[in-house]
């Protein structure tokens, strides 16, 4: 018998050939192996006759061999056979194949899978000795990834063995807990998986794991909320009046003095503070988090936020400085030098350039923005840094998933937008309406020269894959506009791949209003503060998610002035047209996130590989039923469970992520 923790070398059939090509994968366990699910399932469980058999149908014969010959045409060698039931004869033929003879005995019964002809015969057909439990024919039949890079058939064999061999509960204890959730026990779910005995079993199966999958992601959150509640490292900041210093010159919303309370109770105590800030795009997250720095600051200690991208992190700069001029705030590179930097207690702004730096400047109070952004273990790079920690995003987060995924974090929510925003009219217009929209365009211009239209594609240069050719590129775009339109200031190009000389040489044309028309990339999406913007294109808008979009939209009227947003979409999908109306329908983020949710997933909102979740390989933070049902067990399950869980071994949450 073989457990979910057997190692592949144990396995009967993986000798050190076999179990170096599984290793090049990572695949080293049983536990690992079963997890490469299969990608698709070859319906072959269709028997019929022979000469009920019809051309271009695919089905399983039982048949006896009449006979067989080997012979070679043009250097290929060509196994012919020739099958016989009651009903008829059928031709077989395998082109190089590397069967021998002796693989088909003469008289002897087989199941044959494949599709006829239109000659009537069948070619390259799969076929075993007739069984009541067959790996290759007369079933559903599971298809591999190719990366593995072993042949499909031994993949099946092994994989077989080791179902037929598992023991994966001797207590009957999976029974008991999942049993009241009419879910299959493991064993079954994982027979199911790789030899199916029908569809719907496939589906309770994905669903047994799924929300085994999702117990585990809960059980962490919870874990780490506890631990996190009984450490008492943190320094004590003592707040200092005003709170609200003079030097901003607005009227904090409710919801903005509100969170500042709470960020400033939290860093009053020695539990360290561990709280996720989220509000709509424009809605005043930055001068919040500014305010909790500034009194870090005032405290003699040092704060770090750090920003996805060098662009952000040089806008944040700007902003904070202008907010906060009685506290020194400095841009931190990577070309720079750690010398002269901690001479007094100040604000570091940065991107992972910061992430090197933590222990000698010791924050605090570490701020992110849009953490999401950022890779699992850049952000355990801080794990032993003893600071208060503060998370924004723009990306609102539905309920659903603050529940199971973020329940190790405290929750502060910026639910107004400032007074004077306006909401973005938004259309979406045909390719035919791109002229007059650009003739309306140039009328706003000389109306107002300073007026500054932001035209985002998805894309720097054309893609040479013909499937994605159609897609925007901001490059060609840049050149068009700057042929179409004689503008007295210039249209100006800002992407990801320009060197940092290049970007600064635009933002300070922007800042100094010396741009009319910027052509990027989704480059601005996150943060990009540009007041005077009020015309938003976006070209191949099928490319991105709601939240995206929503996220794009919230860079104009910025200042109180009007602002427009026009969609061009290139994609003939309906799913992407629909997609596209619900998000002209709406301006609420949260509505938005939900609809992302529910149409294409979590990917959509946090950027799967990015934000560490890849590692998902059942759950979907769309099936809020399911996730419903994981919180349901998790409530019963004994702390005594945590181990024995399928997952357990996969990687964990932790409370820095």
């Amino acid at each position: 018998m073989y457990s979910l923790d057997t190692p592949l070398r144990a396995v009967k059939g993986i000798g050190p050939k076999l179990q170096a090509q599984f290793a090049k994968s990572e695949v080293l366990f049983v536990r690992d192996l079963l997890l490469q699910l299969p990608t698709r399932y070859n319906d072959l469980s269709k028997q019929t006759t022979i000469a009920a058999a019809v051309a271009g149908q695919s089905y399983t014969i039982r048949a006896k061999v009449l006979q067989t010959s080997k012979y070679y045409r043009g250097g290929k060698s060509i196994l012919r056979a020739t099958i016989v039931d009651k009903t008829g004869k059928l031709d077989l033929l395998w082109f190089n194949a590397k069967h021998s003879l002796q693989s088909l005995i003469k008289d002897q019964e087989y199941f044959f899978s494949g599709t006829i002809s239109d000659r009537g015969g069948m070619v390259h057909p799969a076929f075993e000795k007739v069984s009541e439990d067959t790996i290759h024919t007369n079933r559903l039949v599971p298809m591999y990834t190719s990366t593995l890079g072993i042949q499909q058939g031994r993949v099946r064999r092994i994989c077989k063995h080791i179902i037929d061999h598992l023991d994966t509960d001797k207590s009957g204890d999976d029974d008991m807990i999942f049993a009241t959730e009419t879910l299959p026990p493991l064993n079954r779910a994982l027979k199911e998986l790789h030899f199916p005995s029908e569809t719907n079993a496939v589906v309770a199966a994905r669903e047994r794991l799924t929300v085994e999958e999702l117990l585990v992601l809960i059980r962490q959150a919870k874990e780490n909320k506890k631990s996190w509640a009984k450490r008492h490292d943190a320094s004590v900041i003592i707040v200092t009046k005003p709170i609200i210093p003079k030097s901003i010159p607005f009227e904090l919303t409710k919801s903005q003095q509100k969170a500042s309370k709470e960020i400033l109770h939290d860093l009053g105590r020695t539990q360290p503070m561990n709280r996720l800030l989220t509000g709509d795009v424009g809605s005043g997250k930055t001068v919040v988090a500014g305010i909790a720095a500034r009194q870090v600051v005032l405290q003699k200690r040092n704060t770090c936020l750090i920003a996805p991208t060098r662009v952000l992190a040089e806008q944040h700069t700007k902003t904070l400085q202008a907010l906060f001029p009685d506290i020194p705030i400095t841009l931190i590179t990577g070309a720079q030098k750690n010398s002269n930097l901690l001479q007094k207690p100040q604000v570091f702004v940065g991107t992972h350039a910061l992430f090197s730096r933590l222990e000698a400047i010791n924050p605090a109070l570490l701020i992110y923005d849009e953490q999401h952004r950022f890779g699992v273990k850049q952000r355990l790079g801080e794990a032993g840094i003893i600071a208060h920690r503060l998370t924004m995003t723009a990306t609102p987060i539905p309920r659903s998933l603050s529940l199971a995924l973020f329940a190790y974090l405290d929750h502060s929510q910026i639910i107004e937008l400032p007074s004077n925003r306006i909401p973005t009219k938004t259309w979406i217009l045909p390719e035919a309406k791109r002229a007059k929209l650009y003739d309306w365009i140039e009328h706003q211009i000389a109306e107002n020269p300073h007026y500054l239209v932001l035209l985002v594609c998805p894309f720097i240069e054309q893609s040479k894959d013909p499937g994605l050719a159609k897609i925007a590129a901001a490059k060609a775009r840049f050149i068009e506009l700057r042929q179409r339109f004689k503008l007295k200031y210039p249209v100006a190009l800002l992407h990801g791949k320009q060197s940092p000389k290049e970007q600064n040489e635009v933002l300070e044309a922007l800042r100094r209003q010396k741009v009319t028309m910027l052509v990027c990339t989704p480059i601005i999406e996150v943060g990009i503060d540009l007041p005077q913007a009020s015309t938003l294109v976006i070209e191949s808008a099928g490319q991105y998610g709601l939240a995206s979009l929503h996220q794009l939209r919230g860079r104009v009227g910025r200042a109180g002035q009007q602002g427009y947003c026009y969609v061009f979409n290139d994609s003939n999908s309906p799913i992407t047209s629909k997609r596209l109306k619900q998000f002209v329908a709406t301006t609420d983020g949260h509505k938005l996130a939900e609809l992302d949710l529910d149409n294409r997933g979590a990917g959509n909102l946090f950027g799967t590989t990015q934000h560490g979740f890849s590692f998902l390989r059942f759950a979907s933070w769309t099936n809020l039923e399911l996730l419903g049902q994981a919180r349901a067990i998790e409530e019963r399950l004994p702390d005594s469970w945590r181990s024995k869980l399928f997952f357990a071994t996969l990687p964990k949450l932790t409370a820095t992520n």
